[in-house]
């Protein structure tokens, strides 16, 4: 059962990464917009199902305090601060896109709302994620740290390279869901970002291998791991190729699939780990009763639910928007 509630657990974060990943990426991106109308346009791009992508975070977040507590228990007071501007990022985002197409004069206002709140959020999940491949100072599976961990440069760098891959994710998104101007402005912006990210990302991968050796030895006595780099490389030229050729959904696809082998590339470096070198799975799972108690709602009803609502949503809004169908 430890494993369902670990899979479940992944593929959440995963969903939520992506999901919430491209619209944070749009908000991002909104920032250089440059008028009203183009902003106006990305906007309306994810407002059927900006508010449903948060969901993922909140099924991650019940599973975490469910299926691994004590895991739950030693984050929080680490990452208090990154998890603190993460929220107030996605509450001024949230309010910015209800509020600003209420006004005219303070327009200005919320749009600044919506760039800064997106990238306050998009950083501070990098941060948080840097700090948690440092490793965490632990005893006795208690944090004994200062709370202060993700203000290392390498925490910082993590929170700069999620950036630039949400904006990305955002890039494909604007190219895919919207024509004209806006569409070319996301076309640009997927050849700018493309090459960034993967530099960032390289050199998260690096510092990663260099700096713990524990790490190095997991890749070395597990070559088949080596599949998830090379499935990177695909997936960054199947973008390249997208966008070279005006193949804008593979160009998407793409995206998604190097988020998808990056994040199994981290849970790979890690597992047996949960916290990494410091608590493995089995000694932060729930007791197995509570496990299976939050199966029969958690698992079998929940879960199914969120993903049946994700697929309606976008299916009910698929095409493309325009500058007539702005968020009202």
């Amino acid at each position: 059962m430890t494993c369902f509630w670990l899979a479940e657990l992944a593929f959440s974060l995963l969903m939520y990464v992506v999901l919430d990943g491209f619209d944070l990426g749009v908000g991002v991106l909104s920032g250089f917009a440059g008028d009203t109308q183009r902003r106006d346009v990305m906007v309306a791009s994810i407002s059927p199902v900006w508010d449903g992508n948060g969901t993922w975070l909140v099924i991650a977040g019940a599973t975490l305090f469910g299926a691994f507590p004590d895991v739950y228990a030693l984050l929080l007071p680490a990452f208090y601060l990154p998890l603190a501007g993460m929220l107030i990022g996605l509450i001024a985002r949230g309010v910015a896109i209800e509020f600003r197409h209420k006004t005219v004069r303070g327009r200005w206002i919320w749009n600044v709302c919506f760039f800064a709140g997106s990238l306050l959020a998009a950083f501070m999940q990098g941060a948080a994620v840097g700090a948690y491949a440092q490793g965490l100072p632990v005893q006795n599976m208690e944090f004994v740290g200062t709370g202060l961990e993700w203000a290392t440069p390498f925490s910082l760098w993590c929170g700069l390279s999620l950036v630039l891959g949400y904006g990305l994710l955002g890039a494909g998104w604007l190219a895919l869901k919207t024509e004209g101007d806006v569409q070319a402005f996301g076309y640009v912006a997927i050849g700018r970002l493309l090459w960034m990210t993967l530099l960032a990302e390289a050199v998260v991968f690096a510092t990663t291998i260099v700096s713990h050796p524990q790490v190095a030895a997991r890749w070395h006595e597990h070559r088949a791991l080596y599949v998830l780099p090379v499935a990177g490389l695909l997936a960054s030229l199947g973008i390249a190729y997208g966008h070279r050729n005006h193949a804008l959904r593979l160009s998407f696809c793409m995206t998604v699939l190097l988020f998808a082998v990056s994040f199994l590339a981290l849970a790979a470096s890690f597992l047996p780990y949960i916290v990494p070198f410091s608590v493995t799975l089995r000694e932060a799972a729930a007791p197995a009763s509570s496990q299976t108690f939050m199966f029969w709602g958690a698992g079998l009803f929940v879960m199914p639910m969120v993903v049946g609502y994700t697929w309606v949503a976008y299916r009910v809004f698929r095409g493309k928007v325009d500058a007539a169908h702005t968020y009202h």
